[in-house]
């Protein structure tokens, strides 16, 4: 495991709150993806009900979703067949389908897990006719957090945080800590445990914001 993967983990398969700042390629996204479906995996399908939404990941833009929801899929083909109905996906992005027709979608296929972005998620979550079922949420991720706010989503995450019932799990995973983010933690996360993460340079001892092996493939 990574750094981060062995922090965060532990804490988050019991019932602690967490927020992890660590670095782009960190291994963030096992971090949290790991611990989800342990917990999802250990509701009885008996208990979940059509249109019962048990997890939201929180993304700031559609390529993280996707990417997100790709790696998910991977642990989705090699599950057991009777964990699959609590550990059904489904992902929410602008700009590939309309609010109507990703309605419709969740109506057949009710997922249990939703991943996508602050703007999709909310206006379905907010929708008249939306199916979905939140009273029985067990976590909520918001990954790269400091994005999501840069990029102006805090309404949508303050709304979509209300609709949802405070006894879960919420991980909040960010690259930096700021201010907003503060105040986000205050009103979303309940006591959480606080974790850093950083990585320094082995040839200057400078503290980098980017994995020293971390390589990009153009």
């Amino acid at each position: 495991m990574t750094p981060v993967q062995a922090s965060v983990i532990p804490l988050f398969l019991t019932n602690k709150d967490v927020v992890v700042e660590a670095v782009t390629g960190s291994g963030k996204t096992l971090a949290f993806l790991i611990p989800m479906i342990e917990r999802l995996a250990k509701i009885p399908a008996s208990d979940v009900k059509r249109g019962d939404i048990l997890a939201i990941i929180i993304c700031p833009t559609r390529e993280l979703a996707t990417q997100i929801f790709e790696i998910f899929q991977g642990f989705q083909a090699v599950l057991p067949e009777d964990l699959l109905p609590q550990l059904s996906s489904s992902l929410l992005i602008g700009g590939t389908s309309s609010v109507s027709n990703d309605i419709s979608t969740l109506k057949s296929t009710t997922p249990t897990i939703l991943i996508g972005t602050p703007g999709r998620l909310h206006e379905i979550i907010t929708s008249p006719s939306s199916p979905l079922k939140l009273k029985s949420l067990e976590m909520l991720i918001m990954d790269e957090a400091d994005r999501l706010l840069d990029m102006g989503f805090k309404e949508k995450l303050s709304g979509i945080i209300n609709a949802l019932p405070r006894q879960r799990r919420t991980g909040l995973f960010s690259a930096t800590m700021t201010d907003a983010l503060s105040e986000l933690i205050r009103t979303g996360l309940r006591n959480p445990v606080h974790i850093v993460v950083k990585v320094t340079s082995l040839k200057s001892g400078v503290e980098q914001r980017i994995p020293a092996r971390f390589e990009l493939n153009s």
